[in-house]
């Protein structure tokens, strides 16, 4: 009895080793760099439309993910996208005194990810995800986007979003993982209203190139 006891004692630790070690939760940070992106419309924000034109920002995001085999895993992943603005209309905002204008992005991804099969700590990785974004417009102090000297612009919209992204990991143990990554976030166009004024862009295209850790469990 004691025997059989030690047996399943062994197989049930095994295999709960087997399924904790398909989970696993992953954040990263970094650097993020937003193109050019035209303004569709010509209702405030200048006229004729002009271009937004973003510096460089920053990418913070968590994910959780299972690994359904040794080569593919699949993740949900969230986190924040943040770039400071200027319209590239005249005059341009840089060029207004106390104007000024950011866009965060909250993605919310489903990721497909494959592992490329190599031997030991060195794991080099692609993969694609879509889901949605929520784009956040934030400005203050820009002329024709609202009433009084100084008004302010804000509003929230969701637009369907896809990413790539490409990178590899360095196993450091049996639970952790550091590594870098690229990903690139193209949305469908954005459409914001405030001050009864419809501003309408391109969708934003966004590179980023991130620092990770991913702690297996």
């Amino acid at each position: 009895m004691t025997t059989v006891g030690a047996t399943l004692l062994l197989a049930a630790a095994s295999g709960h080793a087997q399924i904790a070690d398909k989970f696993y939760f992953d954040v990263d940070g970094g650097v993020a760099l937003q193109q050019d992106i035209a303004i569709k419309n010509g209702t405030g924000f200048g006229n004729p439309p002009g271009n937004i034109k973003f510096d460089n920002g920053w990418r913070a995001g968590a994910a959780v993910g299972y690994n359904c085999c040794k080569y593919f895993a699949a993740e949900v992943e969230t986190g924040v996208i943040w770039n400071d603005i200027n319209m590239g209309s005249s005059p341009a905002l840089s060029a207004i005194p106390s104007a000024k204008a950011h866009l965060e992005e909250v993605p919310l991804l489903v990721n497909g990810i494959y592992k490329f099969p190599l031997e030991g700590s060195f794991k080099p990785f692609v993969g694609v995800g879509v889901g949605g974004v929520f784009g956040m417009f934030d400005s203050s102090n820009i002329p024709g986007s609202g009433p009084g000297a100084a008004p302010t612009y804000r509003d929230t919209d969701c637009v369907f979003a896809y990413q790539a992204e490409a990178g590899f990991k360095y196993s450091l143990g049996q639970h952790v993982d550091l590594g870098v990554a690229y990903k690139f976030v193209g949305t469908t166009d954005h459409n914001w209203h405030d001050n009864n004024i419809t501003l309408k862009t391109d969708g934003t295209m966004t590179h980023t190139i991130l620092a990770t850790f991913t702690w297996r469990f």
